[in-house]
């Protein structure tokens, strides 16, 4: 199977593969599962079993709230999921789990990788413009989420601050945030969790 170079690719408008390590992260699991499931459509999820599998794995006896938001995920994006592809050997990696990445999201047409490993992916190519897809931080992406759907960004605040409300009454959305390396999306947070408060 080729894959497509990247002058011939077409990306599906607004398509997003978040890489294992967005999963790995209980918090950002949650906000961008939750979001995923609020966009209805407007950002389509995409997925591997790979990915998604890796990442339950690890957390789902930890973490039993993720497998809740997996089966949510799964009402939205599981028409999206990405199959049948073979690994892109026109570039080099520095993690063989990259290569997986990074060849579901050339022949799944991703338009954005949302990683943690950011270097690894835009270093993919010697020259930045011939990466196909944009990468962005779990930060960066959230607050772009924030600006384009900030009606569905408000529901996923709500609930989450419920969820933690149920759990807890000493906790921080916002510090939450800053800990998954978040620090501009959880100054917005705290900003509309103000504004939203009656």
């Amino acid at each position: 199977m080729t894959t497509a170079a990247p002058n011939e690719y077409t990306p599906i408008p607004n398509s997003v593969l978040p890489d294992t390590n967005i999963w790995f992260s209980t918090t950002l699991h949650a906000w961008i599962g939750l979001l995923a499931a609020e966009a209805l459509g407007s950002w389509p999820f995409y997925w591997t079993e790979d990915i998604l599998a890796e990442a339950i794995y690890h957390k789902r006896r930890e973490y039993p709230r993720l497998k809740a938001i997996r089966d949510r995920l799964m009402t939205v994006m599981a028409e999206n999921r990405i199959t049948g592809f073979a690994i892109d050997e026109s570039v080099s990696y520095s993690d063989t789990f990259d290569a997986h990445v990074h060849s579901a999201a050339i022949h799944g047409r991703i338009q954005i990788i949302v990683t943690q490993d950011y270097k690894d992916f835009a270093g993919l190519y010697s020259n930045s413009d011939d990466c196909p897809y944009e990468v962005f931080t779990p930060d960066e992406f959230l607050l772009l989420v924030a600006e384009s759907a900030p009606e569905a960004n408000d529901a996923v605040i709500e609930q989450q601050f419920s969820y933690y409300m149920q759990k807890s009454h000493s906790f921080n959305l916002a510090q939450k945030l800053i800990s998954a390396g978040c620090p501009h999306f959880a100054e917005y947070v705290r900003t509309r969790l103000q504004a939203l408060s009656p």
